[in-house]
């Protein structure tokens, strides 16, 4: 048996800031890792917040035996192996709608720079190059087209945004069914290949998995218009990087915004870094003062949720319930 009066321990996998010792109160005692170590104390952790940059396996779980429940702050949970958490029987979840506004401004944010050359012209303007608007040659979004690779809560808000600016939005998401794309004024797609033909640019909001992975590669930019722009505020693994550079290269691809990479964060020196027709930010899409606060508001909520006994809103392995979640 427990101790009844004993508060359950909520970790963190980096530095608790004061925001979410405020969200927990005295509901719970907050652990967390260090810089140095992104596993320190997981061995006292009853649930888990964690983030993106760590790989939670069965390697991780061995570590954490009071382990209950784990919960990705974010969308995506690639980083997650659900099997293995279901063998441990820890309950694991995500915040699906926490990072969903800000992530999807920062992809809003990344179409207007690299479609306007807001970072080519003005490196132009710091080298004084001279002859600025007759060598300023990039896209007007209205009745232009956008290609959405992914439908979901980020996608549609991505396509909301964009069609109030007059763009024509087409999007390929094989779980999103025509109701819901007629509802966003959305023309569904049959593939991939399908949406980006004839788009100007082509935003990538679908989840990384072995089907997903490099679903941007060389055959669909090839499939692309000449000139396209690409951005991808979603998972690294979801642009094949080598092939993007290589249609960069070739003028194929006008400029990218990438919000993610492989790896993160890409070092100095690398060929993506630098130039004049990309824009890279280090996956902090979502982290705004109100993002911030959302994600960890939820996720705090699924832990204690999960730890008080109930089956949390968001659990992504249902075998898992009540797994060590069962009444001593």
């Amino acid at each position: 048996m427990t101790d009844a009066t004993a508060l359950p321990v909520l970790w963190l996998d980096r530095p608790a800031g004061e925001m979410v010792r405020e969200l927990v109160g005295d509901r719970a005692e907050v652990v967390s890792a260090t810089l140095d170590d992104p596993l320190d104390g997981i061995g006292r952790a009853e649930g888990a917040v964690v983030g993106a940059s760590v790989s939670y396996d069965s390697s991780v779980f061995e570590l954490a035996p009071r382990l209950r429940v784990v919960v990705r702050a974010g969308i995506g949970y690639d980083n997650v192996d659900l099997a293995d958490a279901t063998a441990f029987g820890i309950a694991a979840c995500n915040t699906p709608d926490g990072p969903t506004t800000s992530t999807a401004e920062q992809a809003v944010a990344l179409i207007f720079a690299v479609a306007k050359g807001l970072r080519e012209s003005n490196s132009r303007l710091e080298r004084a190059e001279g002859d600025y608007w007759a060598r300023h040659d990039h896209l007007e979004l209205d009745s232009a087209t956008l290609a959405l690779i992914g439908l979901g809560r980020i996608g549609g808000r991505v396509a909301a945004t964009m069609r109030a600016v007059g763009m024509d939005v087409v999007a390929y998401d094989p779980f999103v069914d025509a109701d819901r794309a007629a509802e966003l004024g959305v023309t569904p797609a049959a593939s991939p290949a399908e949406a980006v033909a004839g788009a100007a640019v082509v935003s990538v909001h679908a989840p990384l998995s072995d089907a997903t992975r490099h679903v941007v590669d060389a055959g669909l930019i090839a499939a692309m218009a000449d000139g396209v722009y690409i951005v991808n505020t979603s998972r690294g693994g979801l642009v094949d990087q080598d092939a993007l550079l290589a249609a960069l290269d070739s003028g194929k691809v006008r400029g990218a915004g990438l919000d993610v990479t492989e790896p993160e964060p890409l070092p100095a020196g690398h060929p993506l870094l630098g130039r004049d027709d990309v824009i890279v930010t280090p996956h902090v899409a979502s982290a705004t003062g109100a993002g911030r606060r959302r994600i960890f508001s939820h996720a705090v909520e699924e832990v204690l949720v999960a730890l008080g006994g109930t089956r949390p809103p968001n659990l992504l392995n249902p075998d898992a319930w009540p797994g060590r979640n069962a009444a001593d």
